[in-house]
């Protein structure tokens, strides 16, 4: 086994320690509140104008991406599927529930399932339908004329693009300011995130795309754990590459 692979098994085995120990200490209620979390406005803005279109009588539509589940881009679509499951409780309570495009299969029956289990939590199953949850296209172009044309169809005014998106994003933001909706928008690509950034009311940047798991949902203490986790291992990471660095410019190593 090489160095590099020991390093990095030792660097996850550090935040793997690091995400239960804080975990557990945080799932007392008082010292939950003790570990704040710093301000994401896409994030405090979300519960508003989700409530605002359930008040309205229009559609919040989610957008998981182009990617595939079983592939790099998996995580980028479980960002998505964790803030549809934020909203959904209170969403599925609307003549218009929200609305859930795709870009592959498996992604598609993950948002029908967490829709489902969303209407079952409120003694609603017979008001659901499978269709909410939509493949749009195989293919980035596709998926992304789907998306839009979903955009104009479902009478949105809450668009949450979370999941993996390339530069197409732009066309699809394009898409969401004709219909005047409010859009949040969180990408694993970087070039997408720069575009997202000069045409989204909100835009998810870096690792804040996976951290709606701490912010909604309850804000969940493993989530929190697992923000607080990377904190810590990037001081931890920051201190031994100076101390390296120290070291070698005394000549010790």
């Amino acid at each position: 086994m090489t160095i590099a692979s020991l390093l990095g098994l030792g660097l996850a085995g550090m935040m793997a320690v690091l995400i239960i120990g804080v975990g557990l200490w945080a799932r007392n209620p008082e010292r939950s509140k003790m570990l704040g979390l710093r301000p994401v406005d896409a994030f405090n803005d979300l519960p508003q104008k989700a409530g605002e279109s359930i008040e309205g009588g229009t559609r919040i539509h989610v957008s998981l991406g182009a990617g595939a589940v079983g592939t790099e881009t998996t995580t980028g679509a479980l960002a998505g599927i964790t803030v549809l499951e934020s909203i959904a409780d209170a969403a599925t309570i609307s003549d218009k529930p929200p609305v859930v495009t795709a870009g592959d299969g498996a992604a598609a029956m993950l948002a029908q399932e967490t829709l489902r289990r969303a209407y079952e939590r409120q003694n609603a199953a017979e008001r659901y339908d499978h269709l909410s949850g939509r493949m749009a296209g195989p293919t980035p172009l596709s998926f992304t004329v789907g998306a839009m044309t979903t955009l104009k169809d479902e009478n949105v005014s809450t668009s949450l693009l979370i999941g993996s998106f390339g530069n197409e994003v732009a066309l699809m933001a394009d898409a969401g300011w004709g219909e005047n909706a409010h859009q949040i928008i969180g990408t694993d690509n970087a070039q997408a995130q720069a575009a997202a950034y000069v045409t989204a009311d909100e835009t998810l940047l870096g690792e804040d795309v996976y951290a709606s798991g701490a912010y909604l949902l309850g804000g969940k203490p493993f989530h929190r754990a697992s923000l607080h986790a990377q904190d810590v291992a990037r001081l931890l990471i920051i201190a031994a590459l100076f101390i390296g660095a120290l070291l070698k410019l005394v000549g010790i190593i």
